[in-house]
């Protein structure tokens, strides 16, 4: 399908940008466009203008500040694979294929927010903080709050993504794992964990999940498991088992919910243990 008419729009800057599309309510910011031109084709969204903010310098970086990794919108999937940041590197390295990887942004990602995509498994595991701008000032939100529904991000019209920030997991082991009815599919299941290991004690657990839910939940019970003892099969295998209530799937072409929903317990017990074996 084609998409339908639009005018397109390049600013100069993110100041000229956030000016648009304050003042046009149907205009949309274009990054890598991987989520928003399939939805263009298939007219679910109608707006009279993009804005394209792709070339924006302002908002093309990944800085580490102290213990943070500071992320521009923009920066690309490949980018972040290349650029070593714990657990979320790993992520993305698993989006889609390269041509993909090469285009689409995680601004984009985030702002689209569909619930099968990768990211927010390991956003939410890792408490990443948004940075949010308009010609009104800043806000910053926790990527769980940001992730309001499916399809549905804390975003006020006239506003952007201007920064994801996420943790520096050092000394974490960490693994996303994800189940794909094939290569460079959305997640049917998708599990990401990192943890911080003293001997065989767990100091530290994060299980982020995602495509199980209406959007990416985390599963702290589960984590609670995994810190109550020493690391044993049995302790695994409970807290994997615990990781499954915070599945609430839908049946669709990818598989019944019945099926997801004990891929959740696979999945989360084969990341433990990658994450372990590193």
């Amino acid at each position: 399908m084609y998409p339908p008419k639009f005018s397109y729009v390049i600013p100069n800057n993110v100041k000229e940008a956030l000016e648009f599309l304050e003042s046009h309510d149907d205009a949309k910011p274009l990054a890598g466009g991987h989520s928003l031109i399939p939805m263009l084709k298939l007219r679910i969204f109608r707006p009279s203008y993009l804005v394209e903010i792709r070339r924006l310098p302002e908002l093309k970086y990944i800085k580490t500040e102290g213990n943070v990794v500071k992320i521009g919108p923009v920066v690309t999937h490949y980018d972040i694979m290349k650029a070593n940041i714990p657990l979320l590197s790993e992520t993305a390295s698993k989006i889609a294929d390269p041509q993909v990887r090469n285009m689409g942004t995680i601004g984009g990602s985030i702002s689209h927010l569909d619930p099968s995509a990768d990211y927010p498994a390991a956003l939410i595991a890792m408490d990443a903080k948004v940075r949010i701008k308009s010609t009104k000032g800043e806000r910053v939100e926790s990527f769980s709050s940001f992730a309001k529904d499916m399809f549905t991000p804390d975003l006020n019209p006239g506003e952007l993504v201007a920064e994801i920030e996420v943790p520096l997991l050092k000394d974490y082991k960490f693994s996303y794992q994800k189940l794909e009815r094939r290569a460079g599919d959305f997640a049917i299941v998708g599990v990401a964990v990192a943890l911080k290991v003293n001997g065989d004690v767990i100091q530290d657990a994060r299980i982020g999940l995602t495509a199980v839910n209406k959007t990416a939940v985390r599963a702290s019970e589960a984590e609670k498991i995994l810190l109550s003892g020493k690391i044993s099969e049995k302790l695994i295998e409970e807290a994997a088992t615990k990781a499954m209530d915070y599945a609430n799937p839908t049946s669709d072409i990818r598989g019944s919910a019945e099926y997801k929903k004990k891929m959740v317990k696979v999945m989360t017990k084969r990341a433990i243990l990658a994450a372990l074996n590193r």
